[in-house]
């Protein structure tokens, strides 16, 4: 065919009819090409700190729409950092820690597998029951790497589900990452190229054999990070080649479990069953770690921002119904240290330091903001009550004297949190049952620990104690308050404590007493309580002639010890009513974090709400000019917005013609003409395919002029 004959036969062909992507340009469209390619800058950078100094862009807002101060800003956001970075630093070494002892047994499974291996057919495997958390998975097998790498004379090597399409993908990657390991790339092609002067395939393990033979590596380690993500069939092949070359090549399997190491073998055949000699790990369960992270992290005493009751509740709810996840609850941890510190204008005083290094820090606008606080009207209240007028009005017009309750605030809220602390302490280690420590904290932080059912099992449990279980009692709180708490952190006090720990002392003394004397008598001691503890007759009246005949057999031992149980339960109880709510202490909004709606917004979206509004008034997301600020259809409202308006009046099927109809009313402004027909139309269309994409609509099979309405507002 000729050129010109091709040209006639094309006649009438646009590529616009088969073109996938269109580019509309508006015919009242700015011309770019005569847009200057770079503006000046007339204004300065906003939020530098000063303009006499070096500039520094300001990584928080303003606030006090404004008000607030380029130095507040910057210390807010130094004092962010310098909180996270410690809290995150003892996070991370928790997660350290706690793959420590699997990372052990796995390296010592990893040496013993050197002998005798190459004499059976077996492949030697290890199962790494890593639990339900997916997640923590990844860091495992890559502390695990690490360690293999440095510890073994051999290559290891970390499979995903990913890499793995086929045995040829997976032989490739296990050649490529063993050699290059140790090789370079240079020497990496002499050793493919050195085979007898044949070429070898880059998925041949006869190159991974060279290589072995070459370096005299003990092991060739194989970890299946996923194991469970594995095509099946892919696992077996590879076992079944792995097996047949056992004699030649030190392999060693690794595969991490997320469910069961029973489920596992279901999906293998039994002829690659047979071929593993596995030995099973148990990785440190979600469980006790997330406990671990949340005594050091939240409970711990020199945690810098406190997390309050309704936070924590509804932090581990999550954790417990939805996600058991470490990293989402170190990602649920660190979002609520940043929506303090970037939404509180008063957070810099989390840190108890910044009052010496910025004495003038606090301003007008900061009083102002504090005497609104409810703690502060709380505090004015108990003055009002204790008859402290002029205490209270002072503060109110003073901001001298409101500054000086500021910084003794600060001194009290350092006693008040180790108060508590040691409080959870005295219980965790007294109490006879495993406490939930989390709960422990959530019931201190909410100011019920003294009436709480954890104090009750504690005092319970000492009137049924014979004076050997009651000594053995005061000497683990003895104990406890002398060498303080290992995992959060917490000191022993006993040099502090001028009430409890001289009374715990003298106690002892006097129930060691009573047990000696009871050994050289021959009688033993016994408390009333135990007797009112005994089995009771089943009428009112045998049940009060059994107890007054019991009450009436005691001795003066057990009267004496009934009165030493009596004193230990009433120390324990003015002990326990003396702590104070954090949540009512002046100035604890500062320190004290217990806003759950940005939490459930971030962690638990809801897109559908939040797309019905912001359809519904666009102006609270877009803040232009050009939206009204009413709820339903505006001329103004973008094109999507007003569709969806109309969206909302039709019934199931929606007539388009009716549809374009009314749109271009709305747009085009009825007889002004204010839009082109060809743009209003091109602003339709772009509107239904939002809604199609938002899931509201679709072609209707009843009706082929017609949409088929999906969704309705609000269900």
């Amino acid at each position: 065919m000729s050129v010109d004959e091709e040209t006639h036969s094309h006649a009438g062909f646009d590529t616009l009819d088969h073109q996938q992507v269109y580019v509309y340009t508006p015919a009242n469209a700015p011309d770019s090409a005569n847009r200057p390619a770079k503006r000046r800058k007339v204004a300065g950078v906003q939020g530098s700190i000063s303009a006499d100094g070096p500039a520094q862009i300001l990584r928080f807002e303003p606030l006090l729409s404004g008000l607030e101060s380029s130095e507040c800003v910057a210390l807010r956001h130094q004092t962010f950092e310098r909180a996270w970075l410690k809290t995150e630093t003892q996070v991370q070494t928790i997660l350290d820690d706690a793959n420590e002892d699997t990372l052990e047994d796995v390296t010592a499974f990893v040496h013993s597998t050197s002998k005798a291996r190459r004499f059976s057919e077996r492949v030697p495997t290890g199962f790494i029951v890593t639990g339900p958390n997916i997640s923590s998975q990844s860091p495992l097998f890559r502390q695990l790497s690490s360690r293999l790498r440095t510890e073994i004379n051999g290559p290891a090597v970390v499979l995903r589900s990913s890499d793995a399409s086929n045995l040829k993908a997976v032989l490739k990657q296990l050649i490529r990452d063993s050699i290059t390991q140790s090789l370079s790339r240079g020497d990496e092609n002499g050793l493919r190229a050195e085979q007898d002067g044949r070429k070898l395939l880059n998925y041949d393990l006869e190159t991974l054999h060279s290589y072995v033979e070459a370096h005299g590596s003990e092991s060739v380690v194989i970890a299946f990070q996923d194991s469970e993500a594995f095509d099946s069939s892919l696992i077996s092949e590879l076992v079944k080649l792995i097996s047949s070359w056992a004699d030649r090549i030190p392999f060693v399997l690794l595969f991490g479990i997320a469910t069961s190491l029973d489920l596992f073998r279901e999906r293998l055949p039994s002829s690659a069953s047979r071929l593993l000699n596995g030995v099973q790990f148990d990785v440190e369960q979600t469980s006790s770690l997330l406990e671990r992270i949340f005594q050091k992290a939240v409970a711990g005493y020199e945690v810098p921002l406190r997390l309050g009751s309704g936070l924590v509740s509804g932090l581990m709810e999550r954790q417990d119904d939805h996600i058991q996840s470490v990293q989402s609850f170190v990602a649920a941890l660190k979002y609520a240290y940043m929506c303090h510190f970037y939404g509180n204008p008063l957070s810099f005083l989390c840190d108890s330091s910044v009052g010496d290094d910025h004495p003038n820090l606090i301003m007008s606008h900061h009083i102002e903001v504090i005497r609104m606080l409810p703690s502060f009207r709380g505090m004015l209240g108990k003055l009002v009550d204790n008859k402290q007028l002029a205490r209270a009005k002072a503060l109110l017009k003073d901001g001298k004297c409101l500054q000086q309750e500021i910084e003794k605030s600060q001194k009290s809220r350092a006693i008040l949190i180790t108060q508590l602390l040691r409080a959870m302490s005295l219980i965790a280690s007294s109490s006879q049952e495993p406490v939930e420590k989390i709960g422990l904290y959530v019931t201190a932080f909410r100011g019920e620990l003294a009436e709480s059912e954890h104090v009750k099992r504690v005092l319970d449990s000492i009137k049924r104690m014979t004076p050997d279980d009651l000594l053995n009692f005061i000497q683990i709180l003895s104990n406890a308050i002398d060498n303080g708490c290992t995992e959060t952190g917490l000191a022993g006090w006993a040099d502090e404590d001028d009430e409890l720990f001289p009374q715990m002392r003298e106690l002892h003394s006097q129930v060691s007493a009573l047990a000696v004397h009871s050994i050289k008598s021959g009688i033993p001691i016994r408390s009333s309580y135990a007797i009112h503890n005994k089995g009771l007759r089943t009428t009112v009246i045998a049940q009060r002639v059994q107890l007054s005949y019991e009450n009436s057999t005691l001795t003066d031992q057990d009267k004496e010890f009934t009165t030493l149980v009596d004193r230990l339960i009433g120390h324990l109880k003015v002990y326990f009513s003396q702590l104070a709510n954090p949540q009512e202490l002046f100035l604890n909004e500062a320190w004290l974090y217990d806003w759950t709606l940005p939490q459930k917004s971030a962690f638990t979206p809801r897109p559908r709400e939040a797309i019905e509004l912001a359809l519904s008034t666009p102006i609270r997301y877009l803040s232009c000019d050009c939206c009204e600020s009413i709820e339903g259809l505006s001329s103004t409202h973008p094109p999507t917005a007003m569709l969806y308006q109309m969206y909302l009046e039709t019934g199931s099927l929606i007539n388009i013609f009716d549809l374009w109809s009314a749109f271009f009313e709305m747009v085009g402004g009825g007889e002004e003409q204010k839009c082109d027909e060809r743009d209003a139309l091109v602003m339709f269309y772009r509107g239904l395919a939002d809604l199609k994409s938002l899931g509201m609509v679709k072609q209707s099979k009843k009706k082929a002029d017609h949409l088929a309405k999906l969704a309705w507002k609000g269900l």
